[in-house]
């Protein structure tokens, strides 16, 4: 497999998707795009014209590229099989460990928050879910659920473990950082969650890379996410 060793490189392949998003979010709101809904649908339509097609788009094209063929599974690495066993008590705990320092570092994320108080009021995706009706509230969680917590979250461990992290192990260690911090950066849509992202995640994606386990990231990190939809249930 090859490594990619050029910073610059790296640096484009883990930032230019999530500026692309973030571009084509403020242009929907903007355009009032879905403006009666909740901004997570919105977000959900965003991710699903940038970062699905962008990400599996570019791993479709370095298949072909390197081994002839469209079978992204050929050029990914972190491929080896956990036990049922230590795949789940791995799952548990990890999950139980990224949701916990998340929890610790609320108050960052809310300090960064009031830091970023130049950011527009209509530039969060996060707001008072409460307001809406049952029919909004169904809707958002279906698209929650099926974009933010099953397909975008696939996508990007493909993407950033499977395919990027695997191609820095020249780096050693500060691979695995570097990958973190940049994963975290991505997110420009919530610039206020990196400090939370890179101290919760690092411990996760460390075990992933020491285990070559793609499958192991891909579950911590669906299942993260879907928190987020059983909140949005609680509404109902």
């Amino acid at each position: 497999m090859k490594e990619i060793k050029s910073i610059w490189k790296l640096l484009l392949l883990h930032l230019f998707p999530g500026m692309v998003l973030t571009l084509i979010y403020i242009l929907f709101i903007r355009q009032g795009v879905l403006s009666n809904y909740p901004k997570l649908v919105l977000l959900g339509l965003t991710i699903m014209v940038t970062i699905v097609p962008l990400e599996l788009g570019y791993l479709l094209y370095v298949s072909k590229k390197e081994v002839g063929s469209f079978n992204i599974f050929k050029v990914l690495g972190l491929k080896n099989k956990l036990s049922t066993k230590a795949f789940i008590i791995y799952t548990v705990v990890l999950f139980l460990l990224t949701g916990l320092l998340i929890t610790l570092l609320k108050p960052v994320t809310d300090f960064l928050q009031e830091a970023f108080h130049f950011i527009p009021s209509w530039y969060y995706y996060t707001e008072d879910m409460t307001v809406y009706s049952r029919y909004y509230l169904i809707i958002t969680i279906v698209v929650s659920f099926f974009v933010i917590t099953l397909i975008g979250p696939i996508i990007e461990e493909l993407y950033f473990r499977g395919f990027l992290l695997s191609r820095m192990n020249w780096m050693g260690s500060y691979g695995v950082l570097l990958n973190v911090l940049l994963f975290s950066v991505y997110h420009f849509w919530s610039p206020w969650m990196i400090v939370a992202r890179v101290i919760a995640f690092l411990p996760l994606f460390y075990i992933v890379n020491k285990k070559k386990s793609l499958k192991l990231a891909i579950s911590v990190h669906c299942i993260a996410n879907f928190t987020d939809v059983v909140a949005l249930f609680m509404l109902l």
